[in-house]
């Protein structure tokens, strides 16, 4: 028992920062401290949410036509912009074929007699085949007109005259056959046309270029690799703006509405990120009761990525009015945050509820300090609750 007395004077002899033993010791003695006056400031007011972040835009890029990778410009993590060359295929084999395309459509035009012009129009009558087949037309008519008037004069048997009639029948035949044939032609060249820019145009699917800016997540292939229709190559996501989805609670639903201000935060980064909402969900999730809202986060340096968590805080009231405290001003102990304040050049401490950091260091305080209360600047181990105090 004698060995635990010292400990017991020992322990009578401590006190915490908020205990008022060694207060008659320091009231001989006013403490010099410095003081601000609580006055109403511009705090809007906030709706907290929590959510993900999604790209605007993704897209795996896939062949169009088989072939083997010739080039592959991009890995894990490329950044590219729009219409940048990604992969390139093997092009010989569609080379040859938009050329036999090409020949083709030359072939059609030459039959056409237009081989030489600038454009495709033809006139069925300007045709060699059609001009042909009128001039013999033409001929054949008059030889009957001929016939006919020698036949009535008795110069000419009717035999003659029925072979000069059907002989005209036979050419004017003819002449149809060349009109349907130039249609033909023409119709061939239109088909001949649509071959050519389908070869062309697989030949340039041999090219796959960037659909949109952004950076790569995952590449799928690699070069010298035979790639099949519709073979994934890379998937590529749109960087800025992001998509930010939160959830709010159903409560505060009401208070949402588009073009209001988003700022997020994500875990171990203190910088913060602003930008807007822009779609509303029309309907409340019964799941967890919550609104889903969606935001635009602009993202120019790329420090934000896609499927991050973040705290979302949705401004419902940029003219809010609350108090706010230095964060020096505020002890904390034993999860109790308190300020002090000077009432009549005494001491009194407040137990405050704190609300979110703002700028400049501040703290909101949601209750705990009133409009006029002298708060302490800086609240320090040495000061305690009944303490005279001497302001500066």
């Amino acid at each position: 028992m004698l060995r635990a007395v010292p400990l017991l004077l020992l322990l009578a002899g401590c006190s915490g920062p908020y205990s008022n033993t060694p207060v008659a010791a320091k009231e001989t003695a006013a403490a010099d401290v410095s003081v601000i006056r609580v006055t109403p400031t511009s705090i809007p007011e906030v709706v907290n949410a929590n959510g993900e972040l999604f790209a605007e835009e993704s897209a795996t890029l896939s062949t169009k036509v088989p072939g083997r990778i010739v080039k592959l410009n991009v890995d894990l993590g490329s950044l590219v912009k729009a219409g940048e060359i990604v992969a390139e295929l093997e092009k010989t084999d569609y080379e040859f074929r938009a050329q036999q395309a090409a020949a083709l459509v030359d072939q059609s035009r030459a039959r056409l007699g237009i081989l030489g012009n600038s454009t495709d129009d033809v006139k069925p009558e300007e045709v060699a085949v059609v001009k042909e087949a009128d001039a013999a037309l033409r001929e054949a008519r008059f030889i009957l007109e001929t016939t006919r008037k020698l036949e009535k004069d008795g110069v000419v048997s009717r035999i003659d005259f029925e072979k000069a009639n059907v002989r005209t029948q036979g050419i004017e035949a003819r002449y149809q056959a060349a009109l349907a044939e130039v249609s033909q032609t023409r119709a061939l060249l239109s088909e001949r046309r649509a071959q050519l820019a389908l070869a062309r145009q697989q030949l340039d699917d041999t090219v796959i270029r960037a659909p949109f800016t952004g950076a790569v997540t995952r590449r799928q292939a690699s070069q010298g690799e035979f790639l099949p229709v519709n073979a994934p190559l890379i998937t590529l996501v749109q960087q800025s703006p992001l998509r930010v989805r939160l959830s709010v609670p159903e409560r505060q639903a009401m208070k949402i509405r588009q073009g209001q201000t988003i700022e997020i935060l994500l875990e171990g980064n203190a910088q913060r990120f602003h930008g807007r909402v822009v779609r509303i969900s029309p309907a409340i999730e019964a799941q967890n009761r919550s609104l889903t809202v969606e935001g635009e986060i602009p993202n120019p340096g790329g420090v934000l990525r896609p499927g991050s968590f973040v705290e979302g805080l949705i401004t419902v009231n940029s003219g809010a009015m609350g108090i706010a405290a230095p964060a020096d001003a505020i002890a904390g102990f034993a999860g109790i945050d308190r300020v002090y304040v000077v009432t009549g050049g005494t001491l009194d401490d407040r137990v405050v509820k704190r609300g979110r950091q703002l700028d400049n260091n501040q703290i909101e305080i949601l209750e705990g300090l009133s409009d006029g209360d002298q708060l302490v600047a800086k609240a320090t181990d040495r000061l305690a609750k009944g303490q005279k105090v001497r302001v500066r």
